[in-house]
């Protein structure tokens, strides 16, 4: 039997412990040490597009791709950073989230974590940025005149005829929503909200805007179905003062903090793992922002 020198065996020893370990043909992305496969990929397509990976555009695929990429970044920086969740919580969202896996909820659940942990940390907008905020931007606390409506629906014209004659005779519009509409908000007396044009469509708007508060509307016909209306206040165009806009923008400035925060740990994050697309593997041509690798 032929004996290999001691030498070699040490040299094809250490070429076997340095080789780097081949990726599985399933992987599309690399994560630093993890990998994402494409049926990961497809399966987080339909959680979030609600759509089949083959359905969509290049384009879309691919940022659809980085977003994916992002968040398993966001997950692993938050996991390197003490941020971890208990089994027994990651295993109760698994059972309550027919479908997720337990490693996407582990994700998740530590991204919510992370997003949570900063936000803490953001500070509360002093009042003088709040004030620059809502002069900077007048257009934003401009109000339009706005109606309080009700909405009765039917798909029998007789019987839409009916409730208008009823409600002429001072039968009360919430008893007869409750009592006959079709709509969602029927238990709630039809109640539909404010509206302001351009909100509803034309037809209903030219005339629910013609009526006073306590007015009823004529009976309304759309293909099959038939609406009546009630106005029930009426706001006029305005603006909004600063003291009832604050909150609104005190909150809005902390959310641009905190998106501007994560924003700060996705791009450190991906300067310091090693990101990687690879491209020959997706099934679209890659149109991303992230690292590719086009030899794998």
């Amino acid at each position: 039997m032929r004996r290999f020198p001691l030498f070699l065996l040490i040299l094809l020893t250490v070429a076997a412990c340095h080789r780097k370990p081949s990726t599985p043909p399933d992987v599309v992305a690399r994560v630093g040490e993890r990998m994402l496969t494409l049926s990961d990929f497809k399966r987080y397509v339909e959680r979030n597009a609600g759509s089949d990976l083959a359905q969509l555009s290049p384009e879309v695929s691919s940022a659809l791709l980085d977003q994916y990429v992002e968040e398993v970044v966001l997950s692993e920086y938050a996991a390197s950073h003490g941020v971890e969740i208990p089994a027994e919580k990651i295993a109760t969202a698994v059972r309550n989230d027919a479908g997720a896996t337990v490693v996407e909820k582990r994700d998740e659940m530590r991204r919510q974590k992370l997003i949570s942990d900063i936000a803490t940390e953001v500070a509360q907008p002093p009042d003088d940025q709040v004030k620059a905020y809502y002069e900077a931007h007048p257009g934003e606390f401009k109000s339009d005149e706005e109606l309080h409506v009700r909405q009765i629906l039917v798909h029998d014209e007789s019987l839409a005829n009916d409730i208008a004659a009823k409600l002429k005779a001072g039968t009360p519009f919430e008893e007869l929503s409750a009592a006959h509409s079709l709509a969602p908000n029927a238990k709630k007396g039809g109640d539909i909200g404010y509206v302001s044009r351009g909100e509803l469509p034309k037809r209903f708007e030219d005339e629910i805007f013609a009526l006073q508060p306590g007015h009823v509307s004529n009976v309304i016909q759309t293909d099959n179905s038939f609406h009546i209306f009630k106005v029930d206040d009426r706001r006029p165009a305005g603006t909004i003062d600063l003291q009832t806009a604050a909150p609104v923008i005190r909150e809005k400035l902390r959310e641009e903090a905190v998106r501007e925060r994560m924003a700060q740990l996705v791009a450190t994050s991906r300067s310091d793992l090693q990101i990687a697309v690879l491209t020959k593997r997706l099934p679209f041509p890659y149109a991303g922002t992230l690292p590719k690798s086009d030899n794998e």
